[in-house]
């Protein structure tokens, strides 16, 4: 073995160095070809089931978002809170509002008709038709349960005539609105 390790040239090193890395090589490489083919196959088989899946709860966690931001505040577990935030909204700007107690009636059996009358805190600070408008508008559109019932509007300005109410268009409001719920009656044995 001495012998031939003496017999060996630069040029003869160069060449078995060079013949064991392409066999590790090669071995590396057909490791990753089965890698690669394994790949191929998942792809080709269950790729397309995984990706109809996720495609699936991507639209079911749209629809199930849309749901909860038209209901507002966790679903409306708390009116007075949603109402309050509708108003201090950016595109509403009412500001602080007043909300009285709740008034509940029963219309017809199994339903429950929540009433809320709201008025700004400053009774005397009028607001223009467009705000008190986007407000009422987005009480409704941001809710499936909430819709407003009675609106009573006053100009600002006393003793205004008529036909010169448009020159300030600033009024003094109060709304009702009702939260209408499903409810559960007791069967009856």
């Amino acid at each position: 073995m001495k012998a031939l390790l003496d017999k060996m040239s630069l040029a003869r090193w160069i060449i078995l160095i060079s013949l064991l890395a392409s066999i590790g090589l090669g071995a590396f490489g057909y490791s990753l070809h089965g890698r690669r083919m394994a790949l191929e196959q998942a792809l080709a088989g269950e790729v397309p089931k995984v990706s109809l899946d996720l495609q699936n709860l991507a639209k079911r966690h749209t629809v199930l978002t849309k749901q909860y931001e038209r209901e507002g505040l966790q679903g409306q577990s708390d009116p007075v809170t949603y109402i309050r935030t509708i108003a201090a909204g950016r595109d509403v700007q009412i500001g602080d509002t007043q909300v009285d107690p709740p008034q509940e009636t029963q219309p017809m059996p199994g339903v429950l008709d929540t009433r809320y009358t709201i008025k700004p805190s400053n009774r005397d600070r009028g607001f223009g038709r467009l705000n008190i408008a986007n407000f009422l508008f987005k009480l409704e559109s941001e809710s499936r349960r909430m819709r407003v019932t009675k609106l009573r509007l006053e100009p600002e300005a006393k003793n205004v005539k008529p036909e010169n109410i448009l020159e300030n268009d600033s009024w003094r409001w109060e709304a009702e609105v009702t939260s209408r719920t499903k409810i559960e009656s007791p069967t009856k044995p």
